[in-house]
């Protein structure tokens, strides 16, 4: 598998390495990574904020700032090691500034825009809903805002190559190809757990207008049938208790447990799919592998691509978590895999109390 031409901008230098781990997840909010290689005697460094970009083979992969500048002199040799972060890292860290901290009668991209003070971007795709009132906690980030708005809108937030706030309800593709044992697969793993899964789910709130019941006192509940047996689990929303918000956010709860509880991982030589596309989380992919009783459609959780040009090292390589579909938006594909793979479909039941 040839190597990918690693091109990192920063701090006014154009830098070609290729020793390189770069980790990449629909469910976090802050893409990173991490190049070993050398600068130029009497060349200035990238410093710790200046301003940096990646990409791998022409196709951009990271926008945002150089996070750590590590230069090591050993007996035979200097090398400098540089660690990079989304621009998305200010919506994560710092906190917001705003006159009033309320928003009233925007949706979750609304809502995103009247408080990034930093610039850093919003995007969304999807339905979502217009909510009445948004009052931010005092020192709370864009992101701890916002994070609570996505549950309640079965949503996922995660970063984009250029370094944007990316809201989405489902998968956004699929992948060429697919992956298969004796193929393309180097090493695969799967791990079935039974922690954090619950049987029913049920999610209380309230909203901020209102005295009748369904204001007061709603209740929404989904069961996950594979559980087998009585595992109750309340969870409190944050943020405003409309009905369609009720119902997102239990059916969420139980179809994000399931996720969590049940993955593959999965190594393949290289970082692109038979179409070119570098590996890509919520992306859907087709995974045959018998050994770990999985033949079905699966979602990227996240990835990591390492690129190792040592004459000892493993070369360049991309190692993809994976999990049903159902479990980040998606939709049955029906599965040939062992029971142990399927996430629920739940059916929310709503009530006011």
């Amino acid at each position: 598998m040839p190597l990918e031409v690693i091109s990192i901008q920063a701090g006014g230098l154009l830098l070609t390495w290729q020793d390189i781990s770069i980790s990449i997840s629909a469910e976090e909010a802050v893409r990173s990574a991490v190049v070993t290689g050398h600068i130029p005697p009497g060349v200035a460094p990238p410093w710790p904020d200046d301003r940096a970009s990646l990409s791998a083979g022409g196709t951009l992969l990271l926008t945002g700032y150089v996070r750590d500048f590590r230069p090591d002199q050993g007996a035979d040799d200097w090398k400098a090691t540089i660690s990079l972060v989304s621009r998305t890292v200010d919506a994560v860290e710092t906190s917001i500034l705003h006159k009033t901290g309320l928003a009233e009668n925007k949706d979750i991209k609304g809502i995103g825009e009247a408080f990034d003070n930093c610039g850093v971007g919003i995007e969304a795709k999807g339905s979502f809903e217009t909510i009445a009132k948004h009052q931010i906690e005092p020192g709370e980030s864009l992101y701890s805002t916002l994070e609570p708005l996505a549950r309640a809108e079965a949503a996922i937030i995660h970063d984009t190559p250029e370094g944007k706030l990316r809201i989405v309800q489902k998968p956004e593709g699929s992948h060429s190809g697919g992956l298969a044992a004796g193929v393309n697969i180097i090493s695969a793993a799967a791990e079935f757990s039974g922690e954090g899964r619950f049987n029913p789910v049920i999610v209380r709130g309230q909203q901020s207008r209102g005295t009748t019941p369904q204001a007061l006192r709603p209740e929404a509940k989904a069961s996950d049938p594979s559980v087998g047996r009585s595992r109750p689990k309340i969870v409190v929303l944050d943020g405003e208790a409309t009905t369609k918000h009720m119902k997102n956010a239990v059916e969420w709860e139980a179809r994000a447990a399931a996720g969590l509880a049940v993955n593959a991982t999965i190594t393949v030589s290289g970082w692109r799919d038979a179409g070119g596309r570098i590996w890509t989380p919520n992306f859907l992919v087709y995974v045959r592998h018998p050994r770990v009783f999985l033949d079905q459609m699966m979602v990227i959780k996240s990835v990591e691509l390492t690129q190792d040009t040592q004459a000892d090292g493993d070369g360049t390589r991309a190692t993809l978590t994976l999990t049903d579909p159902r479990a980040l938006g998606g939709s049955s594909s029906g599965s040939k895999s062992g029971k142990g793979w399927s996430a629920p479909e739940p059916k929310a039941e709503y009530s006011a109390q």
